[in-house]
């Protein structure tokens, strides 16, 4: 009699069996993810330690299951009483880390990553999953539902991928929740390497299976997961928010230097501050801008950055690269309280820096010419310049009624000519040319190709008057556009790159003369209308790309009263489909 016979009753012959599922050999995949536990038996490694305990909850450390070149840490945690209120996933939960002799940190706490993850769907088609894969500790799934573990003791294991690396290790255990401190407890590295090299192997020499024999798909699910008062990771929200305060802890760390400055930190009168308190020398060059910190504080329109500064014995009048002064920066964010501080200092006010363009002779022209206009050796503009300097900012403000989206516009200016002549100069009928708002033209605006295939043209008012084309593209800067429309007459084309630059074309009589990009910092060989149309104004009382706005229109001829509602995408105007010979 066989040991079992008396146990059981005999049964049919079992049918013929079919294969469900076959092992395929390790992949170079297997165990970086999870313990490798279909190819291997683990040596278990005892270590029965107290590595953390609270008034209410003790941890113990169990031991190892040890894997080819990983480990499963093995925990227990008891507890003499369970509380209520909601505890799961809370951060100061079960904390648990291990520090390896070379430094390195893992936790059970580690960020996630993103992990694809291939599979066979059931009409057989390869697919991939992407989803959120634990590191460092990874939390093992004891494939128990919550209901079966005891109430008052859980099992936690932990899958490190990777041994730790021979030398002095720690086991490091927290849990603010349960009181218990942080705990350190010794790990014997070379007892874990030693059990890692007698793992057994199961299936030695295992052979890949036919693919033909391996089913479409094949998935099992087991309720459970690791317990939930493990400390929960951070969110990557998180992870950014703690980042970024400890950035701004260490911006404001006194340091001897000026190293490691952001460029937004120079208008930042703390940061500034604890430099200088940390012994950064005031007047030194800062490497990659060629200047100091009082001019870039000063570029920043940041008085009181600028007011530290001096207060520590930084040049007022030192020069950067470009020759200029901290006070010219001051003038071109006509900030006035760094104008004023740096006066105060004794900088330079009249000695020209850019051609005849000294700092005063900018201020002249902004609000802040009364805090110049009685220093010794003050010059007023000439009238001229004067007159100028009046006509752009009028027509600027026809450009300022509010603000403008400009990112990816282009447009034309043309001087003296009606919505029907501008038509018809581009080929086409009026009466063909419908009058509808953007979203309600004529072609399909998700269709790149098709929206340059248009234009819009719509009147603008002023004396003299014309008319502004406009796109959602480059086409009315074009050349061949400019030349149709620009017979006996002028237009100023513009685009507004969305990947950098705004870019000009001049028309007059049906030819080109100019292409420039525009809305730069002036040097002394731009045109005077760079000056007066201030693209050298670094902060404005007027709306972005407003001043490059009234600066095309003027370079067209046109002094326009109000460009507004020409110019807001909202605005109805009538659409132009260009013929083939206007089109790239």
């Amino acid at each position: 009699m066989g040991f079992f016979d008396d146990l059981v009753l005999p049964e049919e012959p079992a049918a013929e069996r079919t294969v469900l599922v076959q092992l395929s050999p390790p992949g170079t995949d297997a165990g970086r993810h999870a313990p490798p536990v279909d190819w291997f038996a683990p040596v278990l490694h005892s270590q029965l330690e107290m590595v953390g305990a609270g008034a209410h909850a003790r941890v113990v450390l169990t031991g190892w299951s040890l894997w080819p070149q990983a480990a499963t840490l093995h925990l227990s945690v008891f507890r003499k009483a369970r509380w209520s209120g909601a505890e799961a996933g809370r951060q100061s939960g079960l904390r648990i880390g291990l520090l390896f002799s070379d430094g390195r940190r893992v936790t059970s706490l580690d960020a996630t990553v993103q992990r694809a993850v291939q599979w066979t769907r059931p009409d057989g088609e390869e697919s991939t999953a992407i989803t959120d894969q634990a590191v460092g500790l990874i939390p093992q799934d004891l494939g128990l539902h919550q209901s079966h573990r005891s109430l008052f003791k859980s099992d936690v294991d932990l899958y490190l991928a990777e041994l730790p690396p021979p030398g002095e290790a720690h086991l490091v255990v927290e849990w603010p929740d349960e009181g218990i401190d942080e705990t350190r407890t010794s790990i014997d590295t070379a007892a874990l390497h030693a059990a890692s090299a007698r793992v057994l192997e199961v299936w030695p020499g295992l052979e890949p299976p036919e693919p033909t024999e391996q089913p479409g798909s094949f998935a099992t699910f087991e309720r459970g997961g690791p317990p939930s008062f493990l400390a929960r990771p951070l969110t990557g929200r998180q992870r950014t928010m703690l980042r970024r305060q400890e950035e701004e802890r260490l911006r404001l760390v006194p340091r001897a230097d000026w190293k490691r400055m952001a460029y937004g930190d120079w208008g930042n009168a703390a940061v500034i501050g604890a430099r200088l308190d940390g012994g950064a020398p005031p007047g030194a060059r800062i490497e990659g801008y060629g200047s100091t910190p009082l001019h870039l504080a000063a570029e920043h329109g940041a008085a009181e950055a600028v007011a530290a500064l001096l207060s520590h014995g930084a040049e007022a009048d030192a020069h950067d690269a470009d020759e200029h002064t901290p006070l010219w920066y001051a003038a071109c964010t006509v900030d006035e309280d760094s104008v004023r501080a740096l006066i105060a200092a004794g900088a330079d006010v009249w000695t020209p820096q850019s051609g005849t363009w000294s700092p005063g002779r900018l201020l002249l022209s902004t609000s802040l010419a009364s805090h110049v206009r009685q220093l010794p050796g003050a010059v007023e503009l000439p009238a001229d310049e004067a007159t100028a300097f009046r006509e752009a900012d009028a027509l600027i403000t026809a450009f300022s009624g509010r603000e403008l989206w400009t990112e990816g516009l282009g447009l034309c200016f043309v001087r003296g000519l009606s919505e029907e002549e501008v038509i018809r100069r581009l080929s086409a009928d009026p009466a063909s040319c419908p009058t509808a708002d953007l979203e309600h033209a004529p072609f399909d605006l998700t269709d790149a190709d098709e929206s340059l295939s248009y234009v819009g043209v719509t009147t603008v008012p002023g004396a003299p008057g014309g008319c502004v084309i406009t796109q959602e593209g480059y086409m009315p800067s074009d050349d061949a556009v400019l030349r149709a429309i620009s017979a006996g007459t002028a237009a100023y084309g513009i685009y507004f790159n969305p990947k950098g630059g705004t870019f000009g074309t001049l028309a007059q009589n049906g030819e080109t003369v100019a292409h420039e990009e525009i809305g730069l910092c002036p040097d002394e060989s731009d045109p005077p209308a760079y000056w007066h149309f201030r693209f050298w104004q670094r902060q404005h009382t007027f709306p972005h790309d407003a001043n490059t706005l009234a600066y095309a229109a003027a370079a067209a001829g046109l002094r326009v009263s109000d460009a507004q509602d020409a110019l807001d995408r909202r605005t109805p105007r009538r659409w132009v489909e260009l013929p083939a010979h206007l089109r790239r």
